[in-house]
């Protein structure tokens, strides 16, 4: 057993000095974790958080890839696919299939249900100081668990490819990016994703340097020892293991795809990394990588095409959305599944007018950190070992792929909610970025002549503090405002909701909330009253209640109310909060006496008495 002199020389001197600040960093970690949630957690804002979270709920409770937010579109879909003879074309008598999120996130976060006590009601008792809805911070937590394990691997990643001190800083920096954490309470997919690309990454990487062509030239950097190098020249693999690599791989994109579809285009520069960079039995990694990806996708892309015609659902129309010719949300409002296809005039403009916005504005602080700056201005600078040129180029070939898609790809949705978004591909890339800038940032260090001993570490911190200064900053006061109002207050909205039984249909200018937090079926208003909401509620299935918010109410008077033809709703509370005016023959005829100024609840009755009254 050994002595007290010798236990506090370990501690002092030995080995249990890197116990010691392992256990110092992961404290702090968890403080950070604390104090973040505590005051930074915002309730959620996008309104593609809602619809996964009421997906993953209803996939909980046995109800199957249904959803309760239905857009008008995926009905006119559904309807065309069905035909007009069949009982419940539309299928809105029954369970609607949701046609545009892919199932990976949801079916995830199913399980996180189904383990953790989810409580979805709100007591009233809650309702009048309501702060945080329980199910999101659930959620929450579980991102943030993603989270933390892309940082593990990036660490472990970073440090086969370069060194320690580029792991440590890369994943500090990671972990210091406010951007990334407010996508960790945000309910979004994205930490998810992020994982799958950075496995993804680790896979062409291992096949890489297994093939030998990494260590042609000599080590990761000039700098390494000798003995360092002949460590990481791997010895021969068989075909088998190429195999299950590239397996790996297929099976990350494939994943990757069926969290966000966009990402099927990054099969494009793994494929190509492999058949330049990846020497030995190159054809059958690559057969491989393609065959798992596309078996991975294909029964959900037969699925969507069984029920809407179309392969990507209600997502195959994000390129066209947003053009001259279906701005805003037209398309997902519209009942007619003959929407075509814009003219090439029209996608040039789409890309043009969002590509300089994602250049200037994303790219320069890709991840929400500066670090990723000198991962450009280290583009000029090549180095020694080929293995990390090859990813280097992997990693700009995404970069360049991914500012196209997201021009292309980008919706409304992305104005609802700017920045923190499911539209926004570039965030995916930046563990890779942090990596590649954290590698050049000590490459200029080990050339600066320093005044002191210790003054190395003082630059590190002192680096690391400034690219983290967002993060740092946001925890200052004041405090954040957990409720994200307007539009969105959960216990107002959960009360509407259950003012409706649960077989009973709603519209709302919110359906993504009025299904999250109401758990009642909710049609997205239609682009007008005459003849669309008319045909919903007379042929297929009659709709009992229209809640309308802030997302129409406080619309442009002039611009977005008055010269909109798809503004029929807005003019309709014009109609009924100014002179009392419903439209000849409106089904609907009671009005909630005070819901709010800025909102309208019409109903068939008055529901949100203790006893309906006719």
């Amino acid at each position: 057993m050994p002595s007290l002199q010798e236990l506090i020389h370990k501690f002092e001197e030995g080995e249990g000095t890197k116990s010691i600040t392992k256990l110092a960093i992961l404290l702090a970690f968890v403080a950070l974790l604390i104090v973040y949630n505590v005051r930074e957690y915002r309730n959620f804002s996008s309104p593609e958080a809602m619809e996964l979270s009421q997906l993953a709920r209803n996939v909980s409770e046995g109800k199957g890839f249904t959803t309760q937010s239905i857009r008008p579109f995926s009905l006119a879909m559904v309807g065309s696919q069905r035909g007009e003879e069949k009982d419940d074309p539309m299928m809105l008598k029954q369970p609607h299939p949701d046609l545009t999120h892919p199932p990976v996130y949801p079916f995830v976060l199913s399980l996180w249900m189904k383990v953790m006590p989810f409580q979805y009601d709100i007591p009233s008792l809650r309702a009048e100081n309501f702060r945080r809805y329980q199910p999101e911070v659930l959620i929450s937590f579980l991102n943030q668990l993603f989270f933390i394990i892309s940082g593990i691997v990036l660490f472990f990643l970073s440090r086969r490819l370069f060194d320690p001190s580029v792991a440590w800083l890369s994943t500090a920096v990671f972990f210091g990016s406010d951007v990334l954490w407010r996508f960790s309470v945000s309910g979004l997919s994205t930490m998810v994703s992020i994982l799958f690309f950075i496995v993804l990454v680790a896979c062409l990487v291992v096949m890489e340097r297994a093939s030998g062509a990494s260590n042609e030239e000599g080590g990761a950097d000039e700098d390494h020892e000798e003995s360092e190098e002949v460590a990481l020249r791997p010895g021969p693999r068989s075909v088998g293991w190429y195999v299950g690599i590239a397996a790996i791989a297929g099976l990350m994109i494939g994943l990757g795809v069926l969290t966000r579809y966009s990402l099927l285009w990054l099969l494009l520069p793994s494929l190509l990394f492999v058949g330049v960079f990846v020497k030995p039995h190159k054809v059958p990694v690559i057969l491989t990588m393609l065959a798992v990806s596309l078996l991975v996708v294909a029964p959900w892309l037969v699925r969507n095409y069984q029920l809407s015609g179309a392969l990507f659902g209600v997502s195959s129309y994000n390129v066209v959305m947003d053009t001259s010719g279906f701005p805003g949300d037209r398309i997902e409002r519209t009942m007619s599944s003959n929407i075509g296809t814009a003219d090439f005039s029209d996608y040039r403009r789409k890309l043009l007018a969002n590509a300089p916005e994602i250049i200037t504005e994303q790219l320069p602080t890709l991840g929400g950190s500066w670090l990723s700056m000198f991962f450009f201005v280290g583009l000029m600078i090549p180095f020694n070992n080929p293995g990390l040129r090859r990813l280097r180029f992997f990693a700009v070939a995404c970069m360049g792929l991914l500012i196209v898609v997201q021009a292309l790809g980008r919706t409304h949705m992305s104005e609802m909610s700017p920045l923190i978004n499911g539209q926004n591909h570039l965030i995916l890339l930046a563990p890779v970025l942090y990596m590649f800038g954290a590698a050049f940032f000590f490459t200029l260090l080990d050339q600066l002549t320093l005044p002191f001993d210790g003054a190395r570490n003082v630059v590190i911190l002192g680096v690391f503090m400034l690219v983290s200064s967002p993060l740092v900053l946001r925890l200052l006061p004041p405090r954040t405002t957990p409720i994200v109002y307007p539009p969105y207050s959960p216990p107002l909205i959960q009360e509407i909701g259950y003012w409706n039984d649960s077989e009973e249909l709603m519209m709302s200018d919110m359906p993504w909330a009025v299904a999250w937090y109401g758990d009642r079926p909710c049609l997205w208003i239609t682009r007008n009253i005459e003849p669309d909401f008319y045909k919903i509620h007379d042929q297929y299935a009659p709709i009992k209640s229209v809640y309308l918010t802030p997302l129409t109410t406080n619309r442009r008077f002039m611009s977005e109310v008055l010269k909109d033809s798809d503004a029929a709703w807005a003019r309709f509370y014009m109609d009924v909060q100014l002179r009392q005016n419903l439209p000849k023959g409106f089904p609907l005829k009671y009005g909630h006496p005070g819901v709010m100024p800025d909102q309208l609840y019409v109903s068939d009755r008055q529901r949100w008495l203790p006893v309906f009254q006719e």
